[in-house]
């Protein structure tokens, strides 16, 4: 009798475990997990990685760049992925590939070596960049440009030469409206000009000045890999070894190429297709 009643209340046992298994199977069937989002086949994680840094920056007292709102700026543990402006990016991020390689090429509108006497015609300015975007609104940024301007003399009779101006600097950027197709910016960096010329003289002059560029720009995303880029910047040069403080103006156009891409892999081993933008 009493192995009668044990097999009885076994059976109840079980038929509750299954129906509970059988509920919550059903509950998850309808309710997908966050991450998934079912209406377009692909996992947050691919889509923006923002709901990623959000649970890590909630458990953080004192979260990183936390202090920058109090200056006006942004930053993801603050205000998430972008602000709305700008054609916000959809399906693609300048995070997925968060490093590039680019070019530039524009004027330069050259200031005087020395006040009054050695002056520099205008000139084309070109050169290499490689940078790395940490955040959907902060960037780091290497920059190498050079022209071969020529000196104008005083006084006037004497030949002009060329000379030549060489450029490298490490710039900050700031995107304010953080994950956006239209992207505009402002740059802030620190840096060397080299400057050499020849003087009334005949004596050969060069000289390395400490160089603070800033301005600003905007940047295209056309291809989850290809970015154009326009950028005006003051190139301040400061005055050294009688050579004169300096606003070199640059005026450029770049193209950029994009690389980094997550790799396409799943957290759900029977999910083979997915796609990198």
């Amino acid at each position: 009798m009493a192995d009668g009643r044990i097999s009885f209340f076994v059976l109840i046992a079980a038929a509750l475990i299954s129906a509970c298994c059988s509920a919550t199977n059903a509950q998850q069937e309808q309710q997908p997990p966050q991450w998934m989002d079912l209406s377009v086949g692909q996992s947050q994680w691919e889509a923006t990685g923002e709901d990623e840094l959000a649970m890590g920056w909630d458990d953080v007292p004192l979260r990183p760049f936390d202090w920058v709102r109090h200056f006006g700026f942004r930053h993801s543990s603050t205000h998430g992925r972008n602000v709305g402006r700008g054609i916000p990016l959809k399906g693609a991020s300048w995070r997925n590939r968060p490093y590039h390689i680019s070019w530039f090429l524009g004027p330069l509108l050259s200031d005087e070596l020395v006040d009054n006497e050695v002056g520099q015609d205008n000139v084309g300015l070109g050169g290499l960049r490689i940078g790395w975007d940490f955040d959907y609104y902060w960037g780091l940024e290497w920059r190498f440009g050079w022209a071969d301007p020529d000196v104008q003399l005083e006084p006037a009779q004497v030949e002009s030469n060329s000379g030549s101006f060489f450029i490298s600097d490490i710039d900050l950027k700031y995107y304010p409206w953080g994950d956006s197709k239209i992207r505009p910016y402002a740059l802030l960096g620190l840096g060397v000009t080299e400057v050499s010329f020849r003087d009334a003289a005949g004596i050969n002059n060069s000289a390395t000045l400490l160089t603070t560029p800033f301005g600003g720009g905007v940047q295209f995303h056309q291809t989850p890999w290809l970015v154009w880029r326009l950028e005006a910047l003051d190139n301040l040069a400061y005055g050294s070894e009688n050579i004169s403080t300096m606003h070199n103006l640059s005026f450029t156009v770049g193209m950029e190429l994009r690389f980094g891409a997550r790799p396409a892999s799943s957290y759900w081993p029977w999910r083979s297709s997915r796609s990198i933008w």
